[in-house]
């Protein structure tokens, strides 16, 4: 008996490859690559090109199952110890003091809104990725990290409201961990522009 196995569909291919989530990933990408190019600190290029990518896995993987893989936050961290080590030594105090406030902040956060509201609200997995994130930004980075994940959150809610996706009510499920991973990036990147690295 002879077994025929099936064989692709390039129009099938074609169109898994059109779907908004590629596309979006695909520029996600190429503009992450440009921009470690253009605006990471020196000596940085190949670790920033890591922890960009690692974002955008993450946020990826938040908006299609409402999870944050601990290996994959994990490895965040660790590339930010490494950053750490090879670049900026002499400011590690302050950079493992923004990892345990990321992380010490929101899981604080994360308990409050459960006894107050009596259901979960932000996943630990939010806390962990934050708490890797200011491995790399050091602590006088959390702030605006918080800061501009929530104004692209909050922006991103009312597009989607006026697109008509529906409006958003608090027992709407949220992805955080995308906003989190864009800010991480920015401010990243913006650190040593906005004097965060000169202020520690």
């Amino acid at each position: 008996m002879r077994f025929v196995t099936a064989q692709p569909n390039r129009s099938d291919t074609l169109r898994t490859l059109m779907k908004p989530s590629y596309i979006f990933t695909a520029i996600a990408i190429l503009v992450m690559i440009g921009s470690a190019w253009l605006f990471a600190p020196p000596g940085t290029i190949l670790l920033s090109l890591s922890f960009g990518a690692l974002l955008i896995a993450l946020a990826y993987i938040d908006i299609r199952t409402f999870r944050l893989p601990d290996a994959l936050n994990f490895a965040v961290l660790l590339f930010g110890v490494i950053m750490v080590a090879l670049t900026r030594l002499d400011a590690w105090p302050h950079h493992f003091i923004g990892a345990a406030i990321g992380y010490g902040a929101l899981v604080a956060l994360e308990i409050a809104y459960k006894r107050v509201r009596g259901r979960d609200g932000l996943g630990r997995g939010d806390a962990k990725l934050l708490g890797a994130i200011g491995m790399w930004v050091a602590w006088p980075g959390l702030a605006p990290v918080l800061l501009v994940a929530s104004v692209t959150g909050l922006v991103v809610a009312l597009l989607a409201s006026l697109a008509g996706k529906g409006s958003m009510s608090g027992d709407t499920p949220v992805a955080f961990g995308p906003f989190i991973a864009l800010a991480g990036w920015v401010v990243w990147l913006a650190g040593p522009y906005l004097g965060f690295v000169q202020a520690i």
